[in-house]
């Protein structure tokens, strides 16, 4: 079937790749091989995994120079057998973290992006390719420290307010008001915009 498709791609002139095999489950410390299988001339082939995470595992260049780029996890673990159009990409020692989904990528035309300008200032210079920087253990504990600590003193507040509210409302409802704390109005007519006159009510 691989076959009949790299044929039938060879007529219409595209870049086909196909792989084999489709799954494979290995003891750990055991030993996988991959075929990876093209139409045409190639500059080079990629293995890469790109799964449970992204990265090149094998560079192969081409065919004349026989040279290839390990991905230094891989090193001193890896094997090659074929020509460039039908490589088998053996891996060895397999380890569990080695478990993923792995593809085989064709260079055909090596195409340039417009790049990336890095302009280093100040300080210490340390280059590295393969790893970022983390960022301060501060940076990171300090905002999850503040959101906690918030979080506790609305908490304390909230039952602070519930617990004096229950408290004033107790006090309100227990006491029977006593005659000193009722409050009367006079009741009686009287004229505005008098002068003051004497209550007739008395």
């Amino acid at each position: 079937m691989a076959l009949l498709l790299l044929l039938a791609s060879a007529l219409s002139g595209t870049l086909a790749v196909q792989q084999s095999p489709r799954y494979a489950t290995i003891p750990e410390g055991g030993s996988v091989s991959i075929t990876c299988s093209t139409n045409g001339t190639l500059k080079g082939l990629y293995l890469k995994q790109s799964w449970p995470q992204a990265a090149y595992v094998v560079y192969y260049e081409d065919e004349e120079s026989r040279t290839s780029t390990v991905d230094p996890q891989f090193q001193g673990r890896v094997s090659f057998s074929g020509p460039q159009n039908n490589l088998t990409i053996s891996m060895h020692h397999l380890r569990k973290a080695d478990s993923g989904t792995y593809t085989c990528e064709a260079v055909q035309d090596f195409l340039d992006s417009p790049g990336t300008m890095v302009a280093v200032t100040g300080g210490e210079h340390t280059l590295s390719l393969h790893r970022c920087q983390e960022p301060p253990l501060t940076s990171r504990v300090l905002p999850t420290a503040l959101a906690v600590g918030f979080f506790l003193m609305g908490l304390g507040l909230g039952v602070l307010c519930t617990l004096r509210r229950t408290q004033i409302k107790g006090m309100c409802t227990s006491r029977k008001k006593s005659s000193s704390s009722v409050v009367y109005e006079d009741m009686c007519y009287s004229r505005r915009n008098t002068l003051s006159t004497p209550n007739q009510c008395h």
